[in-house]
């Protein structure tokens, strides 16, 4: 077999045959053209090495940003290149020497201004009217609600638009103020529903009088990305994401301990568990007031005896005024005074019966056992020399006894409906063997 340098020395000699079989004109030309091929390579290392030495002053830029950037830098004099990224927008190099310097003479000039914000303000124009001022207004926040959102890690470009209603004398008829957001995100980025439903809340609370539920966002291919807003503002794709969580780490756990537990019994590789559990996930609390007798009879609290006596002496009265009094034949029998007693007792007795006053909490996650269900395929070559029984049945019911005490399954348990035998499914089946792959001795 030859070897790589035998190859290199027959190509040698070839090519200096080839050489000496060429006239004077053909060695010439193919001498120059070899050394245009090097001075072209130089070149575009030389090229090459120029454009590594330029460093980048701002990526991504608007072209309106861009060409004030470019219009300061000409100024300037300073030396910059410009690579347009086609849809990512305008990149700006520069020399790494003045790259800090020239960002902070551009940032002086407020420069990449992107949006206007409330800079609009710093100057005053003659004749401005009070609507001139609130569109003004408008502007200068809507420009700084872009800038806000446009910071975020994932967002390339915003733009916010708002619609403010003016006050009116009745409330009632007012309408509320409304904003339109479009965002740009970044190549290969998504907002997750945090990030859209903190967006939303950073418009409403810049703006007076706003709701969450009157703001929009869109992003660049066009997708109403706040449509779910039920959605995001309970905030319940997190808690169903650490609820499956919970769920299948409970399953997780209890398939382990089920398995190890065959494992010792049949063998390795001699068994497959799945378990399903359903966990209860409602903030409950339960509240039980219960009133009982006291056998030995009524139980006492409190009592109140009152007694009173006395004697009551009476006088004769006056005649009153009037024609039944005072004429003769109209007289009455007289009232004489007289003297009598008396006797008052009274007695308050107040009752009370036993109280008992329960108060349950049910911790999240508590495992509802009724719903509880283990599937396990057993292998017949294990149950040989395991010995679980004579019959499949006590077998069955050796393994399914396994299962649920490493599980927590028990039947007549209070207030559970538990049944073994629907719980917990047992099979015993002959498992697949990979066959056994011929080796290929041709090669050998």
């Amino acid at each position: 077999m030859q070897t790589w340098l035998d190859k290199a020395r027959q190509l040698g000699v070839w090519c200096k045959e080839k050489w000496l079989s060429l006239s004077l004109n053909q060695k010439v030309m193919f001498s120059g053209l070899v050394l245009i091929l090097i001075v072209a390579a130089v070149f575009l290392m030389m090229r090459t090495g120029q454009d590594n030495t330029y460093e980048v002053l701002y990526a991504e830029m608007e072209q309106k940003d861009a060409a004030a950037v470019k219009e300061k830098l000409d100024e300037y004099k300073a030396e910059y290149k410009l690579q347009d990224n086609g849809d990512n927008g305008i990149t700006i190099l520069v020399p790494p020497e003045i790259k800090d310097s020239t960002r902070l003479k551009l940032a002086a000039e407020n420069l990449p201004s992107g949006e206007a914000g409330f800079e609009l303000f710093q100057q005053t124009n003659f004749g401005e009217t009070e609507t001139d001022k609130k569109v003004k207004y408008q502007r200068a926040l809507q420009g700084e609600l872009a800038r806000t959102i446009q910071s975020l890690d994932k967002i390339k470009a915003a733009k916010v638009n708002l619609a403010l209603s003016e006050p009116t004398l009745f409330s009632d008829k007012e309408e509320p103020p409304k904003a339109s957001v479009v965002i740009n995100t970044r190549e290969g980025q998504k907002l997750t529903p945090t990030e859209v439903k903190a967006i939303i809340n950073l418009v409403a609370n810049s703006v007076e009088r706003m709701d969450p539920d009157n703001v929009v966002i869109v992003d660049q291919d066009g997708n109403l990305v706040s449509e779910d807003q039920p959605a995001l503002q309970a905030n319940t794709s997190e808690i169903v994401r650490a609820q499956l969580a919970m769920k299948r780490e409970f399953e997780k756990e209890k398939e382990e301990a089920i398995q190890s537990m065959l494992d010792k019994v049949l063998g390795k590789n001699n068994s497959v568990v799945r378990v399903n559990a359903e966990l209860n996930f409602n903030d409950r609390e339960q509240f039980d007031e219960r009133y009982t007798h006291d056998p030995d009879g009524p139980f006492v609290v409190s009592e109140d005896i009152k007694k009173e006596s006395g004697t009551d002496t009476k006088t004769q009265t006056a005649n009153a005024p009037g024609t039944d009094t005072n004429i003769p034949q109209y007289q009455q029998a007289e009232n004489n005074g007289g003297t009598s007693t008396y006797d008052k007792s009274e007695k308050v007795r107040n009752y009370n019966l036993n109280k008992t006053e329960t108060v349950t909490q049910y911790a999240l996650g508590d495992v509802k056992y009724d719903y509880l269900t283990v599937s396990v395929f057993v292998n017949n070559a294990g149950t040989k020399n395991a010995n679980l029984g004579d019959s499949e049945q006590k077998k069955e019911e050796t393994i399914r006894n396994i299962i649920a005490t490493s599980c927590g399954l028990r039947e007549n348990r209070k207030d559970e409906t538990v049944r073994l035998e629907d719980n917990i499914s047992v099979a015993f089946i002959d498992f697949y063997a990979e066959p056994l792959r011929q080796l290929n001795l041709r090669g050998l």
